[in-house]
């Protein structure tokens, strides 16, 4: 989406206004650019992220504590690298390091990691306070795979850049198992609202793709 770093900019602001730390918060605003704006990443970009704020302001009406839903998409992906398996993990700490020196409570923080770990296998944990803001977290970085046919397609193109160190062969059985993992399940999307908007579309283009695996 066009301007989408200044998007994410003014969600950055409105989620730290309780603080007066400008120049931290400053720093810490540079660095999550950073972060996201690596060589290696494609589609894992602020582009990515301000793609889920547009969903968290649709569904805002439906959000008990959208603090804790605006941190997580923030830092989810902060931590990205495709050698890697506890990116999510990393991910986590990285935003309590930043959240503990903006002085969030340390409630907030802990929904914020397991928000954040939970998009590991985007499988519900057990006993989650915040159970409906998290089905929609998870649904929200779900939501490319329920897009229309051009759209997906340069999601999966933008996918594939991301692991461009790997060769074909090596690829294609990774993504084909991540995919077929995906379709295994009863259903993609947690929340009755996806699974009616985007369920069907999201099957429809997962299995276009591993036909061309």
């Amino acid at each position: 989406m066009e301007n989408s770093v200044e998007y994410v900019k003014e969600k950055w602001k409105k989620l730290t206004s309780f603080s007066k730390k400008e120049d931290l918060k400053e720093q810490m605003w540079e660095e999550i650019v950073y972060r996201y704006s690596g060589q290696h990443r494609h589609y894992h970009t602020l582009n990515h992220i301000a793609h889920l704020y547009t969903f968290l302001d649709n569904y805002i009406g439906k959000i008990t504590n959208p603090a804790v839903i605006g941190f997580a998409i923030m830092y989810h992906d902060v931590v990205y690298d495709t050698y890697s398996e506890d990116n999510e993990e990393q991910s986590a700490a990285f935003a309590e390091a930043h959240l503990r020196q903006l002085n969030v409570s340390g409630a907030l923080i802990e929904n914020v990691k397991t928000f954040i770990k939970a998009t590991k296998d985007h499988i519900m944990p057990d006993g989650v306070i915040l159970q409906k803001d998290l089905s929609f977290f998870l649904d929200f970085d779900m939501a490319i795979l329920g897009v229309d046919e051009d759209m997906y397609k340069l999601y999966s193109e933008k996918i594939r850049e991301e692991y461009a160190k790997y060769p074909d062969a090596v690829y294609k059985e990774g993504r084909r198992l991540a995919l077929q993992k995906i379709l295994e399940a009863s259903n993609i999307f947690c929340t009755n609202e996806f699974r009616e908007e985007m369920e069907q579309k999201a099957r429809e283009n997962i299995n276009r793709e591993l036909a061309l695996l």
